[in-house]
């Protein structure tokens, strides 16, 4: 792996994080009205799941990672990142306490973020399934 490898994850991380704001935007001011806050981050990881497959079917080709073991690597990479990028945007940007933002990891008081960030890891592995499956 050599330096402009590197920045192609880069890359990637900051591509799928800032779709994942942009559904978080969304999920807020529009979602959080209709459904409340509660309910409207459970529906989220729907087309939050969704949009990362799609960023991952378009985007791991060209940083050229292929085996099945580097994909999951490449997953579980994006994942910590995804949660340290959330932890980090809520502290500071948002201005919520840690035990806020840690509350959304807790799945037995309803909140879906640890299942999000445990279905992304598998995302860039899925959507390279995928695509392969596709051509013909």
């Amino acid at each position: 792996m050599d330096l402009n490898d590197i920045i192609k994850i880069i890359c990637f991380y900051i591509l799928v994080a800032s779709g994942e704001t942009l559904n978080g935007i969304g999920r807020t001011l529009y979602l959080n009205r209709r459904v409340g806050a509660l309910k409207a981050k459970k529906i989220s990881i729907i087309p939050a799941v969704i949009l990362c497959l799609i960023i991952c079917y378009f985007y791991v080709p060209i940083i050229g990672i292929t085996t099945d073991k580097e994909l999951l690597l490449l997953g579980i990479s994006l994942s910590a990142f995804m949660l340290l990028f959330d932890v980090i945007l809520g502290k500071f940007v948002m201005k919520a306490k840690l035990s806020v933002i840690f509350n959304d990891l807790n799945i037995f008081k309803g909140n879906l973020l640890a299942v999000g960030l445990i279905l992304m890891a598998f995302c860039p592995l899925l959507a390279i399934k995928l695509r392969n499956m596709l051509q013909f």
